[in-house]
Formats: structure tokens, sequence, C-alpha cells
């Protein structure tokens, strides 16, 4: 006949079989859920406006927490490995507001247009009175201009032949800066206008060019590609090179009626990108032109930033 196993015997067995790391296992198993809980809410681009130690912190935790933990010097370093990632985790979520407000807020000062390189000095002597000419009516005219916009705006001579103004308008600031010179395949004495004001660092990139015959043929079979914002003119006239929605966002009624105003005179280029925004066109300036320019801008800087760092 089979013993039958004592009260004691049946404790004893259980001892046996008993994990001695399980309280060590439960702990570091508790740690992944709050890191995986945390990890849930933080986006890519939070990564981009995070103090870099701290990047680099979440960056290395992200690695070594779930390397496999079995014995228990594993099981140690895993838990202080997860209660540094976690504690990164809860300084990134907490800074998340702060850097949404940082890529909201409109700089105060604009960022000034620098001379291009890819613009050919002038070398034809014959032709130089019609330069002189032209130097002197584009300085006459950005400064009309500009003192229409902002009594205290002073114009300043950059080179021989540029110019630059900073003013305030429209509770936007502005740089502006005109320089004559050749372009491939074009007349001598011509006037490039660069008009630069800043926008929010969070704004999404956005560039607009003259559309072409060459851009219809493409976008007809299907190798050209670019939003469209469904206004007609707007969108024969532009190639818009920025996802829809942006596109919608940042061209409301008032900036294409002025982008359009700028376009009766010459098809201007935008670029939007990196806390600052650029229009590009090659007429010499004048009151209305400078101001449908930069009623433009204006519109474009106050249009709201969409900035979520965390889900």
């Amino acid at each position: 006949m089979a013993r039958l196993r004592s009260h004691a015997d049946v404790h004893g067995n259980d001892g046996a079989y008993r994990d001695p790391l399980q309280g060590l296992r439960t702990r570091v198993q508790d740690l992944a859920r709050e890191v995986d809980e945390r990890e849930a809410m933080l986006t890519d681009a939070l990564f981009e406006h995070l103090p870099r130690k701290l990047a680099e912190t979440l960056l290395d935790g992200r690695a070594r927490a779930r390397l496999p933990a079995n014995t228990e010097a594993e099981l140690l370093a895993a838990e202080a490995t997860l209660l540094v990632y976690r504690d990164a985790l809860d300084r990134a979520i907490e800074l998340a507001p702060d850097l949404e407000d940082e890529q909201r807020a409109l700089p105060q000062e604009a960022p000034d247009p620098q001379l291009s390189g890819s613009l050919r000095p002038f070398i034809d002597l014959f032709k130089a009175d019609i330069v002189v000419e032209t130097c002197d009516a584009a300085e006459r005219g950005l400064r009309l201009a500009a003192l229409a916009l902002d009594k205290n705006a002073e114009v300043e001579k950059q080179t021989a032949y540029a110019y630059r103004v900073r003013f305030h308008a429209h509770d936007a600031p502005f740089s502006i800066l005109t320089q004559i010179a050749y372009s491939p395949n074009e007349t001598p004495a011509e006037v490039h206008v660069f008009i630069a004001t800043s926008v929010a660092a969070g704004t999404p990139p956005l560039r607009i060019r003259p559309q072409t015959l060459l851009h219809g043929l493409g976008k007809a079979i299907g190798l050209v590609r670019e939003a469209e914002v469904g206004d007609e003119r707007f969108d024969d006239l532009f190639l818009i090179e920025a996802e829809p929605d942006v596109a919608k966002s940042l061209f409301g009624p008032a900036v294409r009626k002025a982008l359009l105003a700028v376009a009766a005179f010459d098809i201007p280029d935008l670029d939007v990108r990196g806390g600052r925004a650029v229009l590009h066109f090659r007429f010499e300036p004048n009151e209305r032109l400078i101001r449908s320019a930069t009623l433009a801008l204006a519109g474009i800087r106050k249009a709201p930033v969409r900035v979520s760092l965390l889900r």
C-alpha cells in the first residue's frame, strides 16, 4: 500500500520547486510594462527636439531594454537598465509640451536673404549706364515701398549692385534684398528681389515654383506629383511641392490672393523651411508689389502650426 504524504511532506516538496528569482522577475516584468506604456506615447518627431544627452539615453535604453535576462545577474542588469530608461522616458514626456510651444513660437526677427551666387556679376562695360539707372531705380523703388509700410525703414547698400532693407509690417518682421545682375540667358540689369520673414520652427516645409508646360505634361502622364489647393487659377499657375494638407493650411484665400497679385508682375517662387519663408521674383520693386508680397508672407507666418510630439 502506498504511503500517504504527510502535511510536512507536501509543503517541503513545494519549497523545492519554488523559483528563488520570482520576485526579481516580477519587478523586471512590471518595469517592462511601464516602459511599453511610455514608449507608446512618444513620436519619432520628439527625438529631433530633445536635448542631445537625453535623446542618446533614450536610444540606448530602447536598444538594451529587451535583451534576454534569465540569470540573477542578467535580471539585476535588466532592472537597472529599465529604471534608467523609464526615468528618461518620463523626462521626455515632461518636456514635450514646452518643446511643442517652442515649435509654435514666432521669432521676432526676420532672417536676411543672402546674395545669390548663381547670379553673374556685370562685365559688359558698354551697358554701364543702363546698369546704373537700374540700380538707382531699384533703390528708389525699394525705399519708397518700404517707407509706405514702415516709416522707420532704412535702405542699406550691400554692394555696388545690391540693397537691403529691414522693417515691420502686418505684425511681421521682414528683410528684403534686391540684387541687380545677369541671369543665364537673360538680358543684363535684371532686378532680383528676395523677401524673407521668420515662421515658426514647426512650420512644415513647402515650396512653390512657376508652373511650366513641361510640368503640365509631367502631371498629365503621372511623372510630376504636386499638391493642389482647389483654386484653379492658383493651381494652374504654381507647382506646389508640399503635403496636400500643408498646402491648404498655409495657402488660405488671403495668401493666394496676395501671391496672385505678385504674379501679375512676375510669377514668384517661395521656399518655406527651417523657420524661414523666402519669396523671390524678378521685377523692379514698387509699393503695390512689395505690399502684396509681404501680405502673402505675413499670412503664411500667421497660419496655425500643428505640432504633436506625443501620441
